[in-house]
């Protein structure tokens, strides 16, 4: 098949039959619904045991379409298929070219470490079609985190606008367990006044003692949600 006559979807939905593939970067972004515009696809292919184990599964799917490039995204020039482990080992990322799109394949994605990616796969939100895996906005959030890029900055506001949001539905109500998980995760101060209407005492305490913490390190926000009172 001539890559460029077909989507990129097609060639991510053969690896995802066989592999597991969550969607990273502007499209899932989107899936999560902002509105922007995207040039490529990045996906997170099943980190594997070895690299040679990952660099066969990517030139197994590969094999099916003619005319496709690889590309080292650190050094701009066109891998050979004997070069992928070594490329992968060292920058974690690689293209796949000449799909009507690009595809930006992890093995290693920013903030995100290989040992990740078990936590983000069972964590993840939606199943897409063709199997691909929507992570969930906490983990979108993490992997945009130190790029620099304004784009990336903008995606992070909106990112952290649904974590918050699903703090204020579950911190109310949750129990010691699902607060605990929460908090070692995301810790902000708005956040954390959502426990005060927490019916278990043991979640307003967690809460409390790191609304303390912030006060003492000087954050003003936290010292005005404890000087309002209401969690006895």
């Amino acid at each position: 098949m001539e890559p460029s006559l077909i989507s990129a979807d097609t060639f991510i939905h053969a690896l995802s039959a066989k592999h597991r593939v969550v969607l990273l970067g502007g499209m899932a972004i989107i899936s999560h619904g902002l509105s922007r515009k995207t040039k490529d696809v990045d996906i997170w292919l099943d980190p594997m045991n070895t690299t040679a184990a990952w660099a066969a599964a990517l030139k197994e799917c590969l094999d099916v379409f003619s005319g496709v490039y690889l590309w080292s995204l650190a050094d701009r020039c066109v891998l050979a298929h004997e070069d992928v482990a070594g490329e992968i080992e060292e920058n974690g990322v690689l293209r796949v070219s000449e799909f009507d799109r690009d595809i930006d394949v992890f093995r290693r994605p920013n903030e995100l470490g290989i040992e990740s990616f078990e936590e983000v796969w069972q964590r993840s939100v939606k199943v897409l079609e063709g199997g691909v895996r929507l992570p969930d906005p906490l983990d979108l959030y993490i992997s945009k985190a130190n790029t620099g890029r304004e784009h990336d900055w903008q995606d992070q506001l909106f990112l952290e606008s649904l974590v918050k949001a699903r703090f204020k539905e579950r911190l109310p109500v949750c129990d010691l367990a699902e607060a605990t998980t929460m908090l070692d995760r995301f810790l902000d101060p708005e956040c954390l006044q959502y426990a005060r209407t927490n019916p278990h005492p043991e979640v307003r305490a967690l809460a409390l003692k790191y609304l303390r913490e912030f006060e003492a390190e000087g954050d003003p926000y936290s010292r005005d949600i404890l000087a309002a009172g209401g969690w006895e």
